[in-house]
């Protein structure tokens, strides 16, 4: 038994053993009361899941990597909570494809405790600890707990092993302070729904939402990692009638979606609403009872080891694959442009609010044009490349006398494809990536004709087109912010010999407009918290012009902005153009606007301190290339140049801000091919 120092029983004190405020009155009901009151204490689930999803939705984005790594995800818990745990494991491999052995429920008391209660089991920390020992869980594997009281010693004891063996480890409790939110789990998820319609009876409101919640974790990880199209499980598993019937409906549903699109590119490829149900059967028996399969062989007109070998190219995702099929009918037969096929040169930057492109001759840039976000992690693959698609189809419609093709027919063969993307340097999955992109523009990354990096080291063929210096640092400001240093080798390539900064919202991006935006509304907030109990309005011009821009509304303000769905880096980073406007304003600029923009200049300068120096770029010998949203702002520019003065850098030798990297790198391909001839 749990007991509080005293030696008074310490479970009753927990919110899920508290009784209800209906208890009085709840056995005098007549049974449709009865009824309503349960369903009205029922409706409490859902609101309670909504304030845990930003944990919810971090989980997943830690979980997804781990699992297409080969991780496992691990559930744990006892009686009810181990039961809900096992459930959804065991959905898992038929409805996704997934392997039995990455998706493990622990269950107190072991296979026997889900048919029949094994209360005991629950006490023994150390039979927890032992279970998941024999796991032996690394950093690839993800370990929940479930416990709605987040006391249960067998969920610590495995807890305990998890964390030391380096899993990323999450909870769900419905009581806080909790034993299990002291043990500093990754990930802690609490939905507080108060006491149960029965005091204590956690199967209620506590087992609905632990469902939930696991099926949302499970669910939406599958969807991020390809196993659907369209909401579609194509990757179901048909192992009975009721299954393969799903998996006909499911191949001639796709069938029909990529032809509403226009994606089925063999005329001779039979409608599938055509074939009769025997011949279906016939083909995902062949494929295994594999949907997925099945779709890809029928819409690809592939055959099936053909078929299998495209999917396993993308790794199963069937976006992708259908992609790919784009790919190489663009390759297969472009449409030549003016210029010939071997003196045009692309430069993709991909960041996290647009995609730009240039496409350059040897003469100079002939096009360019923008698309959709084109950041690494921000965006499934499928969406990235159906972005730098968008853009360099424009891009190629745009190039002096060409005239406009069908969409299919757009893509001309370039001579070289250079790539920056954001979260590149941090992604896990770049081989697919690079099939991706060389099958979309004939390119290969083994001889040199593509060329894949993160957007920052686009900035480096600014420094590659100067010939009055041979070693640079580009510094960039936009929604985030980084600092790179390169030099030029003897055969002309600039290479990255350093990097600063670039850590991401969590940890970095000091200077950054999400950084500007973030302190204007910490002052908000402050001033916000500060004025209550009071009639006066505390706010100042500044914080009132932020209000103002989230939408005037002061009650649950920060809930609007951290709430599931919110773009919250880039709602922070919006709020920095009204910091700007007021700061630089050529009037009675806001001097709290303006305090902030200092702030922000001199950390972009912290940035570049570790950069700038003679081991690495010695600033009178270098040039500074300034970028980013920011960085198109003249004043801010100069606060940046001033505040490397007050903090003691050296003068750079020149200082340059570029409003497109991607021109410089589309031009520094076309100099590079050049020189070589």
């Amino acid at each position: 038994m749990t007991t509080s120092p005293s030696g008074v029983d310490a479970l009753g004190q927990l919110q899920t053993e508290a009784p209800n405020l209906l208890a009085r009155s709840i056995d005098t009901l007549h049974t449709l009361d009865l009824c309503k009151a349960f369903n009205h204490e029922e409706e409490r689930v859902c609101p309670a899941i909504a304030c845990c999803l930003p944990v919810i939705a971090s989980l997943i984005e830690d979980l997804v990597p781990r699992l297409q790594a080969g991780g496992r995800l691990i559930y744990v818990g006892a009686g009810n909570s181990g039961r809900v745990g096992f459930m959804d494991c065991s959905e898992l491999p038929v409805t996704f494809s997934v392997e039995e052995d990455q998706f493990v429920a622990i269950v107190a008391g072991g296979s026997e405790a889900i048919i029949k209660a094994q209360e005991v089991a629950e006490d023994s920390e150390e039979d927890g600890s032992t279970q998941l020992g024999k796991l032996q869980v690394t950093s690839k594997d993800t370990v929940i707990g479930i416990s709605a009281s987040g006391r249960t010693p067998f969920v610590l004891g495995a807890l305990r092993v998890a964390i030391r063996g380096g899993a990323v480890t999450a909870s769900i409790t419905n009581a806080t302070p909790s034993a299990i939110g002291s043990l500093g789990v990754t990930h802690s998820i609490v939905p507080l729904l108060g006491p149960e319609f029965l005091a204590g009876s956690t199967r209620l409101k506590c087992g609905s939402a632990a469902k939930q919640i696991l099926n949302m974790i499970s669910t939406c990880s599958m969807i991020k990692m390809g196993k659907t199209y369209h909401g579609l499980m194509i990757d179901v598993r048909a192992k009975n009638h009721k299954l393969l019937a799903r998996g006909r409906r499911i191949i001639r549903q796709v069938y029909r979606i990529l032809q509403d699109n226009g994606h089925i590119f063999d005329g001779s490829i039979q409608d599938p609403y055509t074939i009769g149900d025997s011949a279906l059967n016939n083909l995902i028996e062949q494929c295994g009872g594999k949907v997925k399969l099945a779709c890809s062989a029928l819409v690809s007109g592939l055959p099936l080891d053909a078929a299998m070998h495209r999917l396993e190219l993308v790794n199963g995702d069937f976006h992708l694959f259908v992609e790919s099929l784009q790919s190489s009918v663009s390759i297969q037969t472009p449409e030549e442009p003016s210029h010939s096929s071997e003196d045009l040169f692309l430069a993709i930057d991909g960041g996290g609010t647009k995609c730009a492109v240039s496409i350059a001759s040897r003469t100079g840039i002939v096009a360019q044009a923008y698309a959709g976000a084109g950041n690494f992690h921000c965006v499934p693959i499928d969406v990235l490349m159906e972005h730098i698609k968008s853009a360099v189809t424009e891009a190629v419609s745009l190039i002096p006398e060409k005239p406009k093709q069908p969409v299919l027919t757009k893509m001309p063969k370039f001579a070289a494809v250079w790539a920056g993307l954001a979260g590149l340097q941090h992604a896990n999955r770049q081989e697919c990536l690079t099939q991706c992109m060389e099958q979309m523009f004939g390119v290969s990354a083994e001889n040199g004709t593509l060329r894949l990096s993160s957007d920052s080291e686009l900035i480096s063929a600014h420094i590659g087109l100067d010939d009055s210096v041979e070693r640079g640092i580009s510094l960039i400001a936009g929604t985030g912010s980084v600092a790179t240093a390169f030099k030029q080798d003897p055969n002309g390539d600039v290479l990255q010999i350093g990097r600063a900064g670039g850590w991401g919202s969590l940890l970095g991006d000091q200077g950054s407009a999400f950084d500007i935006g973030k302190q204007a509304v910490q002052a908000l907030l402050t001033s916000l918290e500060l004025s209550q109990g009071t009639d006066k309005d505390c706010l100042s011009e500044l914080e009132r012009e932020v209000l103002s821009s989230l939408g005037h509304c002061k009650d649950g303000l920060l809930s609007r902005i951290l709430f599931p769905g919110t773009e919250t880096k880039k709602t922070l980073a919006d709020v920095a153009r009204v910091v700007t406007t007021l700061g630089f304003r050529a009037e009675h600029p806001d001097p709290q606007a303006l305090e902030i923009l200092t702030s922000a200049a001199r950390s972009l300068v912290q940035i570049v301190r570790p950069l700038a120096k003679k081991q690495i770029c010695d600033p009178a010998r270098s040039s500074l290339v300034l970028s980013g949203a920011l960085m198109k702002i003249p004043d801010f520019q100069s606060l940046v140049i001033k505040m490397l003065s007050q903090e003691g850098i050296d003068p750079f030798k020149n200082i340059v801000a570029i409003d497109d990297p991607s021109s410089d790198a589309a031009l520094f391909l076309a100099r590079r091919v050049s020189e070589s001839i």
